[in-house]
């Protein structure tokens, strides 16, 4: 969801009152972080249940999708912020 202020966009996830996408960078380091802790978590999982896998791949897959979601979302406010953004934006 994008929300103009000024010339400025602010960019939110899950709507209006959901929490302001990261600056890029951040957004990215985040994604790395959380991917670092699910692998462990995952890892943790299946070596105490290897029988549990199929249902873990799924969960693998859901967070993946997530987490581009989220990448996606950092990337469009990055771009929105940009010059070249704003321009095409006032030609409209």
């Amino acid at each position: 969801m994008a929300k103009s202020q000024g010339t400025a966009m602010k960019f939110r996830f899950g709507g209006k009152s959901g929490p302001e996408v990261p600056p890029l960078e951040q957004s990215l380091q985040d994604l790395q972080a959380s991917l670092a802790q699910r692998q462990k978590q995952w890892a943790e999982q299946l070596a105490g249940d290897p029988a549990s896998f199929a249902q873990l791949e799924q969960q693998i897959h859901l967070a993946f999708q997530q987490l581009a979601d989220r990448c996606a979302a950092g990337l469009l406010a990055h771009a929105a912020a940009q010059p070249a953004c704003a321009e095409a934006a006032k030609k409209k």
